[in-house]
């Protein structure tokens, strides 16, 4: 009897010392989506810093894709489970075949803006008059045919200006696009964070319009509600709504956590373990400048008003044929 006691305890003992391990085991990996370096991806630094994933099951392993195309292509072939981009990026690829659907909101407004140098600038003009000087300049884009210069075109048309008005280059990343502004080969460019605090802080460059910011024509700022969204392929979304689930509530929790003021000087910390900014001037006032900036533009909630702004805006600029039904392409549980 002494040895079935002994061996029940044992038996005990070894189950509460694997116990850990096994609820080690039983958290799910989830592959997401990176833009290297990039304060997009603050609430998903903190998601991990702060424990979020793991207290929701998950781990989180980020993988790092420099574009939203090249992002669907790595989902497409299985080795990414979530995506992020704006949802014209996403909506063009389900338009063209590529079955992905948005899970909920990253960011909720546009994320672009036109930086100018500032010696081209008008004093006191505003948008859409201020970038009346770039006709016949050279405006930077990311890449040529991307959603920056879709966006591009569509505001210099606001200020009269043809697309075959100006020449497009492309100047790849925010960090290359400051650069190439600062250099003066090109006179502007259509890029986003952290170019508008580079500009402020170095007085290189203005931003003629800052579309985070609600500035913009009425059918851009219909977009708004939902800008940069997270996606996933719909077999991946059939097969892990749970998994899901478990995302998004770590993602509004690593949210709510930014959006609380005593908790700024750690996010600060977190941006700066993340993003370099080399040996720009008023570098500690840069970082605090795009930290308060990205964590103003996070939102949990995903507007489903927004799909008919993006379906405006696409159709109108003949990149899709027809409206894409946002009871298709929205996961049910999206917040």
């Amino acid at each position: 009897m002494i040895s079935a006691l002994v061996r029940f305890l044992l038996a005990v003992g070894m189950a509460a010392a694997l116990a850990p391990a096994a609820m080690a085991q039983a958290k799910v990996k989830v592959r997401t989506h990176e833009y290297p370096g990039s304060i997009v991806h603050l609430n998903n630094w903190v998601m991990v810093a702060k424990g979020f994933c793991d207290k929701h099951g998950l781990i989180c392993e980020p993988v790092p894709l420099p574009s939203g195309p090249l992002a669907q292509s790595a989902a497409a072939a299985g080795s990414v489970d979530l995506i992020v981009s704006s949802a014209d990026v996403m909506m063009q690829a389900v338009a063209n075949g590529n079955d992905l659907m948005i899970l909920g909101t990253q960011l909720t407004n546009n994320v672009y803006g036109m930086a100018v140098r500032t010696d081209l600038l008008q004093t006191g003009a505003k948008f859409p008059d201020n970038l009346k000087a770039l006709k016949g300049k050279t405006i930077g884009v990311s890449a040529r045919g991307s959603a920056t210069e879709m966006y591009a075109k569509a505001l210099l048309s606001e200020a009269g200006i043809a697309a075959d008005q100006v020449s497009f280059v492309a100047v790849g990343v925010p960090a290359t696009a400051y650069a190439a502004i600062a250099a003066k080969q090109v006179d502007a460019a259509l890029t986003w964070d952290p170019v508008p605090a580079i500009c402020s802080a170095t007085k290189v460059c203005q931003m003629a319009v800052d579309m985070r910011k609600g500035e913009g024509p009425p059918a851009m700022l219909a977009m708004n509600g939902g800008f940069v969204v997270w996606q996933a392929r719909r077999e991946y979304v059939e097969k892990n709504s749970a998994t899901i689930d478990a995302f998004l509530r770590a993602l509004a929790e690593a949210t709510a956590w930014l959006k609380d003021p005593k908790n700024f000087p750690e996010a600060l910390e977190i941006v700066k373990k993340n993003i370099k900014l080399g040996d720009l001037p008023e570098r500690e006032k840069v970082f605090e400048a795009i930290t308060r900036e990205g964590i103003s533009q996070y939102g949990s909630t995903f507007d489903r008003k927004a799909i008919k702004g993006f379906n405006d805006f696409l159709i109108a600029n003949k990149l899709i044929g027809k409206p894409l039904d946002p009871e298709r392409i929205v996961y049910k549980n999206a917040p």
